[in-house]
C-alpha cells in the first residue's frame, strides 16, 4: 500500500510520520531535492540531496513519477522508492501529492491541517518573519481547496491522536 501524506508547511507531518515509525513497521519514500542541505539533515534519510544537472537528468530519464519546484528548489520521488515492499508512505507537497494521486486510484491520500492560529504559532517557533508567516498562510490557504480530493483528512489538534487515527485507517486498509 502506498500512503501519500501532505498538508501545508508547519502541520507536523514530519513530527506524525516519525511518531508513526515508532508503533508501525513500513518503509519512507525519500525524494530527491536541489535544495541544500542543512546541518541536522542526513542524506538518504531526509532527502536524496542531488544537483540541478542530476535532477534534469532523472527527469529526463523516467526515473521520477512526480516533481514540483517549491521554494525555488527541485523535488520529486523516484519510481525506484515507490517499488519497495509493505507499507510505503510518502510525505510531498500538496501540488505533487494530488498529481499522484489524481495519476493512480491504487494510492491512498493523507491530508493533515491545523488550526491557522496554531499554524502561524509554529512558524513563528521555526523562527520565521512575518512576510515568511504571511506568504505561507497563503499557500496554505491555496493548499486546502485541494482537502476534499483527500481519502482522509486529519485535524493535527493532538500528536497521539492524530498517530492512533492514521494507524486505524491503516490497519482498515490492510483489512479489505
Amino acid at each position: 500500500m502506498i500512503l501519500i501524506i501532505t498538508g501545508p508547511s508547519g502541520v507536523g507531518k514530519n513530527t506524525i510520520i516519525d511518531a508513526l515509525g515508532k508503533k508501525l513497521n513500513f518503509n519512507f519514500s525519500v525524494s530527491h531535492t536541489t535544495r541544500p542541505k542543512r546541518v541536522s539533515e542526513v542524506n538518504g534519510k531526509d532527502y536524496y540531496f542531488i544537483s540541478d544537472d542530476e535532477f534534469q537528468s532523472m527527469i529526463n530519464n523516467n526515473e521520477l513519477i512526480e516533481f514540483e519546484e517549491y521554494g525555488g528548489f527541485s523535488y520529486g520521488t523516484s519510481r525506484k522508492e515507490l517499488n519497495q515492499e509493505g507499507l510505503v508512505i510518502l510525505d510531498l507537497e500538496v501540488n505533487g501529492a494530488t498529481k499522484l494521486l489524481n495519476s493512480n486510484s491504487d494510492f491512498v491520500g493523507l491530508f493533515i491541517d491545523i488550526d491557522d492560529d496554531e499554524l502561524i504559532n509554529r512558524l513563528k517557533n521555526r523562527g520565521h518573519n512575518s512576510d515568511f508567516i504571511m506568504k505561507r498562510m497563503e499557500l496554505a490557504s491555496k493548499q486546502r481547496k485541494y482537502k476534499d480530493m483527500y481519502n482522509y483528512k486529519i485535524e493535527n489538534v493532538d500528536i497521539n491522536t492524530s498517530v492512533k487515527e492514521i494507524i486505524d485507517i491503516i490497519y482498515n486498509l490492510e483489512d479489505r
